[in-house]
């Protein structure tokens, strides 16, 4: 989940060269050398991306877990202000909005201290949510039949319109926003827990059977 609202000033076309790559469990993590700049933050940003992917191995199934492990990670100071992280899937996006178009196919930390707080917080799988968006856009495919179909049917009986959010109250689940936002959200609740109901596998499969059937197709083969 991010919002775009970077500084204009700031150049966010940053070459390969002030990244230094990492190993987390197998994952590529290209950590910009601002980021190092601030060691006690450095140190907690690796430290929760350590304990997340460590979740995500434990979580997923082998063949999935391994076309997660083809997506970049790059992990960014402060990117943006107001987000967190993000999945790039266009390079044509990135090049209009002055990135560096290798992120492609990549996801993107944006804030580390932001994506700490968050994480730490409401959102306890917020990486496996923007890898579950790579794995829609590059595995499955944003027109996949499954997918769209099991979106179509919970929008149209109004499934996520008003329900529980973590913190409290009602509102409108971010799963509403769009299939691909959907698709993420769900895979959130399947293998972890939510920050919106259905918060765990068993409340999804009791709630919308329908995505719940299309979350076990997805990423079980």
């Amino acid at each position: 989940m991010t919002f775009h609202d970077q500084s204009p000033a700031r150049d966010l076309n940053q070459p390969v060269s002030t990244y230094v790559l990492r190993d987390i469990g197998g994952f590529r993590v290209l950590v910009h050398r601002e980021v190092l700049m601030h060691p006690a933050e450095a140190k907690e940003a690796l430290r929760e991306l350590n304990a997340q992917v460590r979740q995500i191995i434990r979580a997923v199934p082998p063949q999935p877990l391994q076309a997660l492990r083809r997506v970049r990670i790059w992990l960014e100071w402060e990117n943006n202000p107001r987000g967190a992280a993000e999945y790039h899937p266009s390079a044509e996006w990135l090049r209009e909005h002055g990135y560096n178009p290798e992120k492609a196919g990549s996801v993107e930390i944006n804030n580390a201290r932001n994506f700490v707080r968050w994480s730490r917080g409401e959102q306890p799988w917020m990486l496996l949510h923007e890898l579950a968006h790579a794995y829609h856009h590059q595995v499955l495919g944003y027109e996949n039949r499954m997918v769209l179909i099991a979106y179509r049917h919970a929008m149209r009986r109004g499934l996520y319109d008003q329900v529980e959010y973590v913190r409290g109250g009602k509102q409108k689940a971010y799963a509403s926003t769009n299939v691909q936002e959907y698709f993420a959200e769900l895979s959130e609740a399947y293998f972890g827990k939510n920050d919106f109901y259905p918060f765990t596998r068993e409340e999804l499969a009791k709630h919308d059977p329908v995505g719940y059937r299309m979350m076990e197709r997805a990423w079980n083969g």
